[in-house]
């Protein structure tokens, strides 16, 4: 959709890069993936735009014993579900160019907890997309640019 976007994907699981790496082989997109613990192997990169679909299901939530097909640590993510989506915020602003974006997928409960992590850190134009039921499920944020009184 984007050919002249330069996009970079990180995961932990190498086996999650390969079936992503070759199904970017088959759609033709060029994607440099690299193998790491979330923003880890950025150092020193700064982005337009970072996009994460991180785990943030909580540790004892009900529902994880029907959840069969995906590993517990690509689904959970401490007591409340948040623990990641803190990492990601807190180590993100390093990581984007002034007015850059930072955009979470979270649960269908964790909207407020979200938004007030990204005010705390200083992210500015914070908002909510909801998913085709209506539920406010990716938050995301602006990194503000120096001076700009927006």
């Amino acid at each position: 959709e984007c050919p002249a976007a330069t996009v970079v994907a990180v995961d932990l699981s190498n086996e999650a890069i390969s079936v992503a790496r070759n199904n970017a082989g088959r759609l033709g997109a060029k994607i440099d993936f690299r193998q790491g613990d979330w923003l880890a192997p950025l150092a020193g990169e700064r982005f337009d735009l970072i996009v994460s679909n991180p785990s943030y299901i909580a540790e004892n939530d009900p529902h994880l014993p029907a959840l069969v097909h995906e590993p517990q640590e690509a689904l959970t993510s401490g007591p409340d579900g948040l623990n990641d989506i803190r990492l990601i915020i807190s180590q993100s602003p390093a990581h984007l160019k002034p007015g850059g974006w930072l955009l979470l997928e979270h649960g269908y409960d964790q909207v407020e907890a979200v938004t007030d992590l990204l005010l705390a850190q200083g992210f500015e134009n914070v908002q909510s997309r909801n998913d085709l039921a209506g539920i406010a499920r990716c938050t995301g944020g602006q990194k503000p640019i120096p001076g700009d009184r927006g």
